[in-house]
């Protein structure tokens, strides 16, 4: 039987049930599921479970993350990513590497979070973003956060590269829209990488072209074993 983790690089376009698919249909095998939804926009590293393994995926939904992520100044988009449509802009104030670095420090910490509209948090049994689709907006109630380290890679006059080691269930989105707006605009992501879940870096998966030409074998040859820990995991 197979069974064990399987490192894998998603791109932009493709979700993480596209993934899991994926896996399903090059193993022949049923029992597969991802431990942390990665958005289409998103790319980066996304762990995928097969076998008996998916009975811990919940405790891997806890670990901490990395993520690397631009964000565009001066115009906000409904969904908080560059899939979304815009819906306001503002000017973009002139940029100091110096406050922005002191800016970014202010957000580390607990931080309370509400989920955005266009997520996957469940509300009377669907998606959220399956109400917003629709029209029908609903009430998400914020959650605590935490962001163990915020820094800020690069920026121009109007973008800001910066990464971000943060808890489980921290959205990348809202902060992005929580620095804009403490910048005096408003803003969204263009870009967002995923970069270790845990102890796992993206350097270690393999790319889901690979991975949708590959054959069985050399697929179930990529099969990671389980931490040892694996059951007592945060």
């Amino acid at each position: 039987m197979l069974e064990g983790m399987l490192f894998i690089n998603k791109p932009v376009g493709v979700t993480s049930h596209d993934v899991v698919q994926l896996v399903r249909h090059k193993l022949s095998i049923r029992r597969v599921g991802h431990t942390g939804t990665l958005d289409p926009m998103a790319e980066g590293l996304l762990i995928v479970l097969v076998g008996v393994a998916t009975k811990h995926q919940q405790a891997f939904q806890g670990h901490e993350k990395t993520y690397e992520a631009v964000l565009q100044l001066g115009a906000q988009t409904d969904t908080g990513d560059a899939m979304g449509t815009p819906v306001r802009t503002a000017p973009v104030p002139l940029l100091n590497t110096d406050d922005l670095h002191a800016l970014l420090r202010t957000f580390q910490g607990p931080l309370s979070q509400t989920p955005p509209a266009y997520s996957a948090v469940k509300v009377r049994g669907r998606p959220a973003y399956w109400w917003a689709r629709r029209h029908q907006p609903v009430e998400l109630s914020a959650r605590m956060v935490h962001l163990f380290d915020v820094t800020l890679r690069e920026c121009t006059a109007d973008t800001m590269t910066f990464r971000v080691r943060c808890s489980a269930g921290t959205y990348i989105r809202v902060l992005a829209e929580s620095i804009a707006a403490r910048l005096g605009t408003v803003g969204h992501l263009t870009k967002l990488v995923r970069l270790r879940v845990g102890t796992w870096g993206v350097e270690e998966a393999s790319t889901f072209s690979w991975m949708a030409q590959a054959s069985r074998e050399a697929i179930a040859s990529k099969l990671q074993p389980l931490p040892v820990h694996a059951g007592t995991m945060p």
